[in-house]
C-alpha cells in the first residue's frame, strides 16, 4: 500500500500581499497541488473564500475541517484534501492547540493566535485504517510551539499508522521538532531537500518549516520539496514538502 503525502501553506487570502495576492497566484496555488499528485494534501491558513474555490478546481478531492475561530466556517482553516480512490475517510476531528482542545476558539500558552489540528482517519480499499494529522503551529510562542508537539504526539500514540505534517512555525534543530521525533516520529523529507518558508523571495535555501514526519511502521519510498513556479508565478510564501510511503 503507497500513500502520497503532501504539506502546503497557502497564505490567506486576506494577507496584503501587492503581486502576490490570492487573487493574482490562486491559479498557480492550484497548478502547484496538481503537480503534487498526491492522495493526502494538508493545507494551512485557508480561509472560506479559498476553501470555496479549491473544492470547485479539485473535484476528485474530499475537503474536510472546520474554522479555527467558531468551529464551523469562521478563521482559517488547517483542511486536508483527500482523493477518492484507494483511500477514503472514515472520520475527522479538528482540535485546538491548548489546554482545553475540544473548544472552538481556545489559545494555549503564549500563543499569539488560535491553532488547530485536524486529524482524519483513512481506511484503504483493503480495511487498513492509518491516521493523518494537519496543523499549523503558532508562530510567536514558543512555549505554545513545544506544548502543542507534546499533545500532537500524544494524539497520535498507540499503533496506529500515523502521518504528522503541516506548518510547525520551527526548525528540524528545534524543542519543538525534538518533541515530536522523541515520541517516536521521523522525518519523511531529508533536511538537504532544502527550504520551505521563503516570504515571496523564492529562495529554496531558506528555513525549513514545514514539515512531514511518520511513525515507525511507515517506510519512505521518497521526500521533496517542490520548487514549482507555474508560468514564473511563486504559489504562495511557502513551497509545498511532500512524501511517498508505503506500508
Amino acid at each position: 500500500m503507497k500513500l502520497r503525502a503532501a504539506t502546503f501553506n497557502l497564505r490567506n487570502s486576506s494577507a496584503p500581499d501587492g503581486d502576490n495576492a490570492w487573487p493574482v497566484r490562486k491559479q498557480a496555488a492550484v497548478a502547484a497541488i496538481e503537480l503534487l499528485d498526491a492522495d493526502v494534501v494538508g493545507l494551512q491558513e485557508v480561509l472560506p473564500d479559498q476553501l470555496g474555490y479549491l473544492r470547485l478546481q479539485f473535484p476528485k478531492y474530499e475537503i474536510v475541517g472546520v474554522g479555527r475561530d467558531d468551529g464551523q466556517s469562521a478563521g482559517e482553516h488547517a483542511s486536508i484534501m483527500v482523493r477518492t480512490g484507494d483511500w477514503r475517510i472514515d472520520r475527522f476531528e479538528t482540535r485546538w492547540l491548548s489546554d482545553d482542545p475540544g473548544t472552538p476558539g481556545s489559545v494555549g500558552w503564549d500563543a499569539d493566535l488560535t491553532r488547530v489540528a485536524t486529524l482524519v482517519w483513512l481506511r484503504h480499499r483493503n480495511g487498513t485504517t492509518v491516521g493523518v494529522l494537519n496543523t499549523h503551529y503558532d508562530h510567536a510562542g514558543e512555549v505554545a510551539q513545544l506544548q502543542s508537539s507534546r499533545l500532537v504526539a500524544k494524539w497520535v500514540a498507540g499503533d496506529l499508522p500515523w502521518i504528522v505534517m503541516g506548518d510547525l512555525n520551527a526548525t528540524p534543530d528545534s524543542p519543538p521538532l525534538k518533541a515530536l521525533t522523541d515520541a517516536g516520529l521521523r522525518y519523511a523529507v531529508p533536511i538537504e531537500a532544502g527550504g520551505s518558508w521563503h516570504d515571496f523571495t523564492g529562495a529554496e535555501d531558506d528555513d525549513r518549516i514545514d514539515h512531514i514526519l511518520v511513525g515507525p511502521a511507515w517506510t519512505v519510498v521518497e521526500g521533496a520539496v517542490s520548487h514549482f513556479r507555474p508560468n514564473g508565478r511563486l504559489p504562495s510564501d511557502h513551497w509545498p514538502v511532500m512524501a511517498t510511503l508505503s506500508l
